[in-house]
This record gives C-alpha cells, sequence and structure tokens, in this order.
C-alpha cells in the first residue's frame, strides 16, 4: 500500500460513550504508526466533534466508517464519490491492524443514495435496539446534568444549610437546586421518546413525540397513580415512529407536498397519538407501570437477590454488548421513578472487568502477552471512570475463563449492592461517585467494589492460568503424535 495516505473517518456507537472514542483514538494511533494522516470525527453522546471539513473530505485518498448506529442521509451525501472502508464499531478494535492492511482492496466507491450496509454487529442499523440507544444516549445528559444537581443540594444540606421548599415561603437554595436537578428527571422520559422516534422516522416525528411522551408522564393531566415511565417512551417512541415514516410516503401533489413534514405530520399525529394517550395508552401504561413498581417493592427479599445476581451478570457478560445493553437499560430507566438501587448495582459492576483484567495482569503477568500487559494501566483508568469495553481484549484472548470470571464475579457484586443498600443517583465517573455525591453510602460502595473485584481477579488468575495450562497441555500432545 501507498505511504502516507490522507485519510478521513467517523466513529460513533448507540450508546455514543465508549467505543466511539476508544475506536477515534485506536485509528489515530494506527495510521500515525503507519506514517498516515488522519482527521477523525467522533459522533457521541456530547454530539459532533472535530466535524470533518468539506476540504478534509475532498483531499481525502480512504474515508473509514466505523459506525455502530449508522450515518444520516446528510452523512452519507458527504462522501458521495470517495472510497469508503465501512465497518462495525464492535469490531473496530480488535481489527484495526485490518483496516489499513485492506484499505485498497476492500473499499468501495460510495454513492449519496446507498445505505450503509454494516452486517453483523451488537446493535444492527435500523433495529428496535438502535432506536432504544439512540433514546437513550439523547436522555443521558439529562439525567447526569439533573443528577449531579440533586447530589450537590443533598450534599449541602447534610453540610447544614436550610432546606425551605416553595409551600413555606421563600424557597432555599439547596430546594432550587434540587428541583432544577429533578427537572432533568421529568424531561428525560420525553426526551427518550422523542430521540426514538426521530431515530425511526427524522425531524417530522420530533415534536409530536415529545409532546405526548410528556402527557404520558403527567400525572395531573391524565388522572393517574402514575406516570407512563420508560415503558411509555418505549412504546410510544416505536410506534409514532413507524407511524410517521408511513405517513412520510403520502403524496399530496407538488402544491401541498413541501406542507406533509412541516405541518401534516406534526398535526395530525400529535391529534391522533395525543387522544390515543388520554383514554388508552397514558392509562394502560401507568398501570403497568404502578405493577412493576409494586412488584420491585413487594418481592421477597430471595427473589430479589436473584434477580440482582441475574442483573449483575448480564452486565458483566459481553462488556458492553446487547447483553449488558438490556440489564443497563432496565435499571437505567427505573432513575425516572426515583429507584436507584438497581441502578447502583450497573455502578459497581460495570467498573469490575476492565479493572480487574488490568489489576490481574500485574499480579501474574506471565499469563498475559506483552499487548495485553501494555494496556494494562490504560484498562484500569478507563474502566474505573468511563466504560466496560476495556476488558473486550482480554476476553477475546481468552473467552472462556475471562468470561466465567466477569460474569461470576458480577452476578455476586450484585446481589451485594442490594444487600448493603446502596444507591446510584445517575450516571457519574465511576469509581468517584460517592466523592460528588451521586453514590451512596460511601463505605458500603466501596467496601462492595473491593470484595468484587478482589473475587474477579482471583477468578481471573484461577481460570486462566487452568485454561494455560491445558492449552499447553494439548498442543503437547498434539506435537507427540
Amino acid at each position: 500500500m501507498e505511504k502516507c495516505l490522507r485519510l478521513v473517518a467517523i466513529t460513533n456507537c448507540p450508546a455514543g460513550i465508549a467505543h466511539t472514542y476508544m475506536v477515534a483514538e485506536a485509528l489515530e494511533r494506527k495510521a500515525r504508526d503507519l506514517g498516515h494522516t488522519i482527521q477523525v470525527e467522533t459522533q457521541g453522546a456530547s454530539g459532533v466533534e472535530n466535524a470533518l471539513s468539506d476540504e478534509a473530505i475532498g483531499a481525502a485518498d480512504y474515508v473509514i466508517l466505523a459506525t455502530g448506529r449508522g450515518l444520516s442521509a446528510d452523512d452519507r451525501a458527504r462522501f458521495a464519490g470517495k472510497r469508503v472502508y465501512q465497518i462495525p464499531v464492535s469490531r473496530a478494535l480488535k481489527e484495526i491492524d485490518a483496516i489499513f492492511a485492506n484499505l485498497p482492496a476492500h473499499s468501495t466507491l460510495f454513492a449519496a443514495e446507498a445505505n450503509v450496509k454494516l452486517g453483523k454487529q451488537e446493535v444492527p442499523q435500523g433495529s428496535v435496539m438502535a432506536h432504544l440507544m439512540a433514546g437513550v444516549s439523547a436522555a443521558l445528559p439529562f439525567v447526569i446534568g439533573g443528577g449531579i444537581l440533586v447530589a450537590i443540594a443533598n450534599m449541602l444540606v447534610q453540610l447544614g444549610l436550610p432546606y425551605v421548599d416553595m409551600a413555606k415561603g421563600m424557597p432555599s437554595l439547596t430546594w432550587v437546586v434540587e428541583s432544577i436537578g429533578y427537572l432533568g428527571f421529568t424531561f428525560m422520559i420525553p426526551v427518550m421518546g422523542a430521540y426514538i422516534a426521530l431515530s425511526i422516522a427524522d425531524k417530522p416525528a420530533f415534536a409530536p413525540t415529545f409532546l405526548v411522551c410528556y402527557l404520558a408522564n403527567d400525572k395531573g393531566l391524565l388522572g393517574t397513580q402514575s406516570g407512563a415511565g420508560f415503558l411509555g417512551a418505549v412504546v410510544l417512541g416505536l410506534t409514532m415512529g413507524y407511524f410517521v415514516l408511513w405517513f412520510r410516503k403520502v403524496r399530496l401533489g407538488k402544491a401541498l407536498q413541501p406542507l406533509l413534514g412541516s405541518m401534516m405530520i406534526p398535526f395530525v399525529t400529535l391529534l391522533v397519538f395525543g387522544v390515543l394517550t388520554w383514554y388508552i395508552i397514558g392509562p394502560l401504561m401507568s398501570d403497568l407501570m404502578s405493577g412493576l413498581l409494586h412488584l420491585l417493592n413487594t418481592i421477597p427479599p430471595s427473589m430479589k437477590l436473584g434477580a440482582a445476581f441475574l442483573v449483575g451478570a448480564m452486565l458483566a457478560f459481553d462488556m458492553g454488548g446487547p447483553v449488558n445493553k438490556t440489564a443497563w437499560f432496565f435499571c437505567f430507566s427505573l432513575l425516572e421513578k426515583h429507584i436507584y438501587d438497581w441502578y447502583a448495582i450497573v455502578g459497581v459492576v460495570a467498573l469490575m472487568p476492565p479493572v480487574a483484567a488490568g489489576i490481574a495482569t500485574y499480579i501474574a503477568p506471565k499469563l498475559f502477552t506483552p499487548q495485553e500487559k501494555a494496556a494494562a494501566s490504560s484498562a484500569i483508568i478507563v474502566g474505573a471512570t468511563v466504560a466496560t469495553e476495556p476488558a473486550i481484549p482480554y476476553a477475546l484472548a481468552a473467552p472462556l475463563p475471562m468470561l466465567t470470571a466477569n460474569t461470576l464475579s458480577g452476578g455476586i457484586a450484585g446481589m451485594l449492592t442490594l444487600s448493603f443498600g446502596i444507591q446510584r443517583l445517575a450516571p457519574g465517573l465511576g469509581v468517584f461517585d460517592p466523592l460528588i455525591g451521586l453514590m451512596s453510602p460511601m463505605g458500603a460502595f466501596y467496601l462492595v467494589l473491593t470484595i468484587g473485584l478482589a473475587l474477579n481477579i482471583s477468578l481471573i488468575i484461577l481460570l486462566k492460568g487452568w485454561w494455560l495450562a491445558r492449552q499447553a497441555a494439548r498442543r503437547e500432545t498434539a506435537n507427540e503424535h
């Protein structure tokens, strides 16, 4: 392959948190090592960063698209006529060498109207899970910002500042800060539903879905005991999204067609689903949500611990994959109802696989490759503060022992988290969450995390040592024959 290539790339993933930035960094590092120049645009939870200019795209020899939630129509139009290499973001990290080696042979001429087909991936483009994760990604900043404000208000009260609500006269600063924070939880659900619909049918679906989801969660308007919660956001987001997708195919003639997206779709969709939500969908989803909350509050302790083991095991099993995301979504969705103990399991278990793998490389270096040792410090730091994904390379190198160790220790840590009554208000900074008031009680969190990590590290060393010894014995037997 020719030297000094000029490259541009886009990375994104369903949640927009971990893979987006890890793959971008890997592409930049590999390009530097090979003597190429590269600019990577990241489309993460915080929006588009390091955006590619038309000039950079025009001058590029190749375009690399490492995506997990596809590209918008506008993005596809930017690369018309360019040589494009496409790969699921879930495979990009482990195939980073192959990306650059295969650029000439496997890049294709890109057409603006073509869809980006990514083959099999963790969250297939256009799937229901992809639309759900688009909604979650949009809701995250609301919960994070709101959760931190609520935590600050609680910390100020603990430091002795007064807490006076509006009903008792002039409200105190702590009440104001807490009330602003809870707005994040209030609007989390309408935003989630609206972005699910936006992911399906683009801008015409956004406004009506936002308004209807807000209606479905307003107990005063509906006269229900509970809002529709995340169940309402999921049902309404998906239903209204696909309704608008169908509606956009209607043809009204040249004179009226421009009014379809700006007036007809929002009006008709809001009318139809607003009335349906008032009379049917809202009360039904409210009853289902009330039933779920009652179940969580009344199930026997033994069954609750069993469910906690299952959630913890799922979170640790595939480290950011579909099983992990299913458990994460369940725990995350309960925050809006001010149920914080299940999300605390996420706060503990998500840290464990990468941190345990990194520490294990220092304790038992003979069990790991030079590449795994080099990545150990990064796995510990990133895993402790951001995401579970740094554990993936370790699991790929030795799937059976690593997945077994992670899953068992994750399940046990989930049970301990629930047993100690740990609560997590919102996503934050991982191991530092107790220090900023997002995780409490502080002592219980660090105790459970220490126990979970000790168990995880011990199982990794024990099981991987056994696995490697067995592999060596098999090779020796094969050589004898």
